[in-house]
């Protein structure tokens, strides 16, 4: 799949002359997505998939936002501003991240075009109201989104085996009674690693 012929990024930062790979889970990337709908639920980042969860529902073809607890949407919108850029498709690959929405660029490039968005859970609530975006409030669910929070589980294991156990002070700011089965899992799998390696 390549990217489309236009592509949008968001950000906090508004009036930038050009966006800069940064540094994330996957690699150095400009990331950006191929609707400026889905573009609007990266206005803020805060608590990232921790807070809300974002794709696109399989059965509408609707891109949404899925809270993972009371309030989320609030938590991570509210009083937050931005921009979202229209980009060149053209320098973007697709298939270099685990989901299929995302396109990458490795190099600096320069925006078409800014929508400044100065009110970012207004602007979303308006395209919800629109029949353009879901908003899933907890404890709804969409998309395979399990109901015991087993992804997070799964991803707070992934990411402190990868970046250190200081990640999981996130899921325990964000997500205190799964903390206990976070441990359970760690300690089960690096049981799994010892009996595996002793042979």
């Amino acid at each position: 799949m390549t990217a489309p012929e236009r592509v949008y990024h968001a950000t906090s930062v508004h009036g930038l002359a050009e966006l800069r790979p940064s540094e994330s889970t996957h690699g150095k990337w400009v990331y950006a997505v191929g609707d400026p709908v889905l573009a609007a639920c990266f206005l803020a980042t805060t608590g990232g998939d921790l807070t809300c969860a974002i794709g696109r529902d399989r059965a509408s073809g609707l891109p949404y936002l899925c809270e993972r607890f009371a309030g989320a949407f609030e938590h991570r919108y509210s009083g937050a501003s931005g921009a979202i850029y229209t980009l060149d498709g053209a320098p973007f690959l697709a298939g270099r991240t685990p989901w299929e929405e995302e396109f990458v660029c490795d190099r600096a490039v320069w925006p078409l075009a800014e929508v400044r968005v100065d009110d970012a859970a207004a602007r979303l609530l308006e395209r919800t109201a629109a029949g353009e975006l879901l908003l899933v409030r907890y404890p709804a669910r969409i998309d395979g989104i399990p109901e015991d929070d087993a992804d997070l589980i799964e991803r707070a294991v992934v990411w402190s085996g990868r970046f250190g156990e200081g990640v999981l002070d996130a899921f325990a700011s964000y997500h205190p009674a799964l903390m206990a089965r976070i441990q359970e899992e760690m300690l089960a799998r690096e049981r799994q690693r010892g009996a595996e390696a002793g042979g």
